[in-house]
């Protein structure tokens, strides 16, 4: 089976819509896949869409565990919800949900040092899961810097990262776009697979297939993981 940590160089940079492309363009590709988002915070739908991208009836609870509404970090949102994220509960689902997968995919919530509380952040659930990363950036401004950070401190952690994908957050690629992947290759001795273009509509599936197919070098991710 592959398996994939899905992190990110901070929250809102398209982790999700990364992850929704995937899941659908490896089941297009007939690939039995699994989604989990084993936290979430804010009310949000982020793991109702990973399911949908799957194609499969998964069972919500083991996609998401642990469900905060305040919209912060799991660590904050749970303690003002009087629980506690723990591990073992994680890994269980995890194992339920992907026994017949070919492809296992969970999306961290925010970023890679994002506290889960009880000292432990999203590199240790990563950790626990026995997962490789891979990194989400944004293709703009600034994404060198926080992805080399990010790349920096999931290997002082000792974890594997598979490689990098950008995402686009608008319609039209800026100046520094066509520099940042090679730049990212180069300085952090990582794999770049390519940059997802913008999607309005991010439970648009069949879409989101097409751009990965087309525009991500999914053969050599499925390699790498």
């Amino acid at each position: 089976m592959k398996r994939v940590f899905v992190t990110g160089t901070d929250t809102g940079v398209g982790k999700t819509t990364v992850a929704c492309a995937l899941l659908a363009a490896f089941a297009r590709r007939g690939r039995v896949v699994a989604a989990m988002k084993p936290c979430e915070t804010g009310g949000g739908d982020d793991a109702q869409n990973l399911a949908a991208a799957t194609g499969r009836a998964l069972d919500g609870a083991l996609v998401c565990p642990y469900r905060f509404p305040l919209p912060a970090s799991p660590e904050v949102a749970a303690a003002e919800a009087g629980a506690t994220v723990e591990l073992a509960p994680i890994r269980d689902a995890f194992a339920r949900l992907t026994c017949d997968a070919e492809l296992a995919l969970v999306e961290g919530a925010g970023g890679l040092l994002v506290p889960l509380g009880g000292g432990r952040n999203m590199a240790d659930l990563a950790a626990a899961l026995e997962l490789p990363l891979l990194i989400v950036a944004r293709a703009s401004l600034g994404t060198v810097n926080h992805t080399l950070l990010t790349v920096e401190a999931a290997r002082r952690r000792n974890l594997r990262v598979a490689g990098v994908i950008l995402s686009r957050a608008a319609d039209t690629a800026g100046p520094d776009e066509p520099s940042n992947p090679l730049a990212i290759a180069r300085h952090g001795d990582v794999r770049v697979f390519g940059t997802l273009p913008r999607c309005t509509n991010t439970r648009d599936f069949p879409s989101l297939a097409a751009l990965a197919e087309n525009h991500l070098d999914l053969d050599a991710l499925w390699s790498a993981l």
